[in-house]
């Protein structure tokens, strides 16, 4: 696997990316979440990026304490952004702000967590999967909730837990999900044909750069939640020597997942793999000279996106 630069966009030094809200559109432009600093203080934007440079720009409505804005690909021409459990603002093809309406509940139990980030993934009819983060803790993202649009509104319909006696979960902190079975953190989902895969990172994310984490699955599950394929996964890392820990999200074309080690110490030394979701092969992420500090946040076909805190990069790919 080889990756050639086609095109750097700086930022500037007052816009930080915020990694796991990327996306690469079908039409080969870039949807980023950042925060930048403007006159009036620092507020969340998102952007429009192709390889000329920056063609949208909107500002996000202030996020609930912990948010962090989540990307919804409506269509080609329409994109959608939650800046917390409770709004929403809808983009146009142009990168111009066409509405914001309040998200509302539907479910039997109101959930107090927020969005963990990311990008929505289509479920189909309408709805689409997000993560959501712990009522008490904005760092452990656990839930997978079902938002559904309907004519220019959009309501949470469902919540989700994977699990825990089905992933090798033995951190010493773990959550008690609703129906009072474990649930590990959910690093990201995607629906490809009608079914589901997740990324399950460890028991705990509160404590994983100072501990380490416990274990992390790369799954495919059935159409009843249960795990049915582990297309990649490493546990018993709490006996080992050292902290382990990874990280993953699946990539826009539905095709793999990054997979990015926590820490440089791993048997990768510190560098990310691009997985198969079909056969489970591992391809490493090679690094691009004179540009150490990118990392690869999403792959649509031959064509890589990359970021670093201030500045996006597109790449060719080159399988070997």
């Amino acid at each position: 696997m080889k990756l050639t630069p086609t095109a750097r966009v700086p930022l500037g030094d007052t816009t930080h990316v915020l990694e796991t809200s990327t996306y690469l559109s079908p039409d080969g432009r870039a949807i980023i979440a950042v925060e930048a600093q403007e006159e009036s203080g620092w507020e969340r934007q998102v952007l429009l990026i192709d390889d000329s440079g920056i063609t949208g720009r909107v500002t996000l409505p202030e996020g609930s304490f912990g948010a962090k804005p989540v990307i919804i690909p409506l269509s080609a021409v329409e994109t959608a952004v939650l800046s917390d459990e409770t709004i929403i603002t809808f983009l146009g093809a142009d990168g111009q702000l066409t509405a914001t309406v309040d998200v509302t509940s539907e479910l039997p139990e109101s959930w107090e967590g927020t969005t963990a980030g990311g990008v929505a993934r289509a479920l189909g009819g309408d709805e689409w999967l997000v993560r959501l983060t712990d009522p008490m803790s904005f760092q452990n993202p656990r839930a997978i909730a079902t938002l559904r649009f309907s004519d220019n509104k959009a309501a949470w319909t469902q919540v989700e837990f994977l699990a825990g006696k089905q992933f090798p979960m033995s951190g010493m902190r773990k959550f008690i999900a609703p129906d009072g079975t474990r649930a590990p953190i959910v690093g990201d989902v995607q629906v490809i044909d009608g079914t589901r895969f997740v990324s399950a990172e460890g028991s705990d994310s509160m404590s994983v750069n100072k501990y380490g984490s416990d274990f992390f699955t790369l799954a495919e599950l059935d159409a009843d939640g249960s795990v049915s394929r582990r297309v990649y996964e490493e546990s018993g890392w709490t006996k080992q020597a050292g902290k382990q820990g990874i990280r993953a999200r699946f990539t826009s074309d539905g095709t793999a997942a990054i997979m990015s080690p926590v820490f440089g110490t791993s048997a990768w030394k510190g560098r990310s793999q691009l997985v198969t979701l079909t056969d489970g092969r591992l391809d490493e992420v090679p690094r691009i000279r004179g540009a150490a500090e990118f990392v690869l946040v999403d792959v649509r076909e031959d064509t890589a996106l990359l970021v670093s805190r201030s500045e996006v990069m597109f790449a060719r790919i080159e399988r070997t």
